[in-house]
C-alpha cells in the first residue's frame, strides 16, 4: 500500500484540528530554529519522489530526523503551516508534533548537517515550494541568524547509517521513533507499519 501525498502526517493534522482546542496560537516569528535530538543518514535500495516540494525530487539518501520544535510552529492548523526545510530542500515532516514537542521528519539528501540548517520558513503549503522559494527562504534564514547545527550537538545526536529497502522501511523506522519521543501519537506510528 502507497502512503498518499502528504501521507499520514497530514491526516493526523486534520484530526488534531478537528480535536484541538478553539485557541489557535499564533506563527512565531519565522524564520525559526529548531533543535536537532537525534538523526540518522539513511541509504535506501529503491529510491521515491517526494510529494513535499514541487520539484518531486527523488530521494535515495537522507536523514531521518526528530527535532524539538516550539509547538506553536507545529499546530494543526486548516491551512498553511511554516514549512520545515534543511539546506535548500523541503522537510517531510512525518508527526505532527503538537503535543510533544517533538517532530520526526526525513531530510533528502545530499546534505551536510554541520553546514547545513534545518529552520521553519514561510508559510505555505510544501508542494508549492519550489527551487527559488527555497533559495530565498534560505537567503531570510542565513539572515535571521539561523545557524547550522553546533558539532556539539551533531556529534551528540549522529546515530549510524540506516541501509533500507525503501520507502516503507524508512517509515517504519520513523514509527519507532514517534513512538519513542511523541507517544500522543503512537496511533499514527501503528499506521505507518502496515503489515507486509
Amino acid at each position: 500500500m502507497r502512503i498518499t501525498r502528504f501521507g499520514v502526517a497530514m491526516a493526523g493534522i486534520l484530526v488534531l484540528a478537528a480535536s484541538a482546542s478553539a485557541q489557535v496560537p499564533p506563527i512565531p516569528t519565522l524564520p525559526s530554529a529548531v533543535e536537532l535530538v537525534y538523526a540518522a543518514p539513511f541509504t535506501l535500495q529503491q529510491t521515491f519522489r517526494s510529494d513535499w516540494h514541487n520539484d518531486r525530487p527523488v530521494v535515495g539518501s537522507g536523514y531521518l530526523v526528530v527535532l524539538r520544535v516550539n509547538p506553536a510552529l507545529v499546530f494543526p492548523r486548516q491551512d498553511s503551516q511554516p514549512v520545515l526545510y534543511s539546506g535548500v530542500q523541503t522537510a517531510e515532516r512525518i508527526n505532527v508534533g503538537y503535543r510533544s514537542g517533538f517532530v520526526v521528519a526525513i531530510l533528502p539528501g545530499p546534505l551536510d548537517l554541520s553546514r547545513d540548517r534545518i529552520w521553519f520558513g514561510t508559510a505555505m503549503l510544501p508542494e508549492q515550494v519550489t527551487s527559488n522559494t527555497a533559495a530565498y527562504e534560505l537567503r531570510k534564514a542565513e539572515s535571521a541568524g539561523i545557524p547550522a547545527t553546533p558539532a556539539s550537538v551533531l556529534n551528540h545526536a549522529l546515530w549510524q547509517t540506516l541501509v533500507l529497502a525503501d520507502r516503507t522501511d524508512l517509515l517504519r523506522k520513523a514509527a519507532e521513533l514517534i513512538r519513542q519521543y511523541a507517544p500522543d501519537e503512537t496511533e499514527l506510528a501503528n499506521n505507518l507499519t502496515p503489515v507486509r
